[in-house]
């Protein structure tokens, strides 16, 4: 891994780490303007995580909790899907149905149901998490991004201290 790798890896890092500890996920905050903004910036960061996790170690590839479909496979399809929903406003990501029922950007802080049509249902079934919903797709805060980040942190933690370039 080169210097400049190595660097984004560090900050990516110590950016997802300030933003996952100051408690703008807590659910006390739902009403917060920057939970958005601060869930963007985490996935955009992981999303390079993954990359380089894949990069340089191995593939993230967990699909516990993961709605398997379309070009979601596993976390770090996931990972990707919903940071390009989150920063391509127009994309079909949005859509339950493609260009016809949009439900995205939704959020559910603990266990309950917030959406069923036909048989498809926006839920969230832990009580201890907090799910955000893109069209058919969810991520969870601790199941899904606090795990994917472990698991780089896990395997490009040691490429950083390779070297004394970082």
């Amino acid at each position: 891994m080169d210097f400049d790798d190595k660097s984004e890896v560090s900050r990516s890092f110590s950016r997802i780490h300030t933003l996952l500890g100051c408690g703008i996920f807590h659910p006390q905050n739902a009403r917060n303007p920057l939970v958005q903004s601060a869930l963007i910036e985490i996935l955009i960061c992981l999303r390079d995580l993954m990359h380089k996790s894949e990069n340089y170690a191995k593939r993230i590839d967990f699909t516990d909790d993961v709605t398997i479909g379309g070009e979601v496979k596993d976390v770090t399809s996931l990972i990707a899907y919903v940071r390009n929903a989150l920063c391509h406003i127009h994309s079909d990501k949005h859509y339950l149905v493609p260009r016809n029922i949009l439900a995205s950007y939704n959020v559910i802080y603990g266990k309950q149901v917030l959406l069923t049509i036909n048989d498809f249902e926006q839920s969230n079934p832990y009580e201890d998490d907090t799910c955000f919903f893109f069209g058919v797709q969810r991520i969870f805060l601790k199941r899904h991004i606090l795990r994917a980040f472990e698991e780089s942190k896990s395997l490009l933690s040691p490429l950083l201290k390779d070297s004394q370039d970082v």
